[in-house]
């Protein structure tokens, strides 16, 4: 598994990439011409995701602005986290199963009484 540091920031890095080829490649045909100001959107998301991509912190214990979507982790405190996540889900899962267990309880009970 990946640090999600590191794959939130390829992820902006390679957005911000393809929004500076299109960039590049709009001006070569002339098809973003420098006098409307809409067609500044395109390097102007570029140059976000960049900043984006560089404000992601890679160090664990550092608080960056972007660490609460994207945590610098090691292998062990991801590996716990998943772990964690598993075994939520499958309390969730048995509790599911306990609440669809009592519904066919009360259903038989009810359809019992009206028999």
């Amino acid at each position: 598994m990946d640090n999600p540091a590191a794959v939130g920031r390829r992820l902006f890095f390679a957005i911000a990439s393809a929004l500076f080829l299109v960039t590049f490649l709009a001006l070569r045909d002339g098809r973003l011409p420098l006098e409307v100001n809409i067609g500044w959107g395109i390097p102007i998301a570029a140059f976000f995701f960049l900043g984006l991509g560089l404000s992601v912190s890679m160090e664990s214990s550092a608080e960056g602005l972007l660490s609460r979507w994207f945590p610098a982790m090691d292998e062990g405190a991801l590996a716990e986290e998943v772990q964690t996540e598993v075994e939520d889900g499958l309390k969730d899962g048995n509790l599911g199963g306990a609440w669809a267990q009592l519904e066919e309880a009360m259903l038989t009970e009810s359809i019992g009484e009206s028999e």
